[in-house]
């Protein structure tokens, strides 16, 4: 029996989105393994640092281990699945910064959705299309080898940027700053194209979704 992985999260994309992204993409097997609100008081305190994901690896002896925090899943999985770029431990450095930068970029815009007032959420949603979110992506566009992130090989940084594509358009529609200023960004439009039309894409359109 080959390695099979879970993903413990509630019936939400959220942090979980990409590392299951990762697993459909990596033609892992896997399974969600869904958490109820209700029982979340107790189950917290079984987790290493209180939160999740978390993901549980099943090795082919039926052994099972337990990953925590959603930047070390992230790196776990694009090492195990050949999701990283190159050899060197430099070059999935490299990966890791994009995925940070991109997660920075997250950071700045959750917040937002827990504002009290709606006046609030919908000023500062305006500052984030105009400003922050393109600010972020024309260093993510200088940094683009074409036709990926390092070139032929689509990594972990690319499906990261697909991830944030996919939220962007839940949030902002029509106004998604990556459509909408698509000039800007040619490069990572290519990117997005190219995933959607193959494993990410089917996983987006397909299997994202739980409600």
């Amino acid at each position: 029996m080959a390695t099979s992985y879970e993903v413990h999260y509630p019936t939400v994309t959220g942090r979980a989105d990409l590392p299951r992204m990762l697993l459909e993409v990596g033609g892992a097997s896997y399974r969600n393994v869904f958490i109820d609100y209700a029982e979340w008081p107790v189950l917290k305190e079984t987790k290493a640092f209180g939160k999740v994901p978390n993901l549980v690896i099943v090795e082919s002896d039926g052994s099972r281990k337990e990953l925590f925090e959603t930047h070390a899943i992230d790196a776990y999985l694009a090492e195990v699945l050949d999701l990283m770029p190159g050899p060197s431990a430099f070059e999935r450095a490299q990966a890791i910064s994009v995925l940070s930068a991109l997660y920075e970029l997250e950071d700045k815009i959750f917040p937002v959705l827990f504002f009290p007032t709606l006046e609030a959420r919908r000023t500062a949603h305006e500052k984030h299309i105009a400003e922050t979110i393109p600010t972020y992506l024309k260093y993510h566009e200088r940094f683009v080898r074409r036709p990926y992130y390092f070139g032929e090989k689509v990594t972990v940084a690319d499906l990261k940027l697909y991830q944030m594509y996919l939220w962007f358009e839940e949030m902002y529609r029509e106004r998604n700053p990556l459509r909408t200023r698509a000039h800007e960004f040619p490069k990572l439009n290519r990117i997005v194209e190219a995933l959607a039309a193959g494993k990410a894409g089917d996983y987006a359109r397909h299997r994202r979704e739980f409600g």
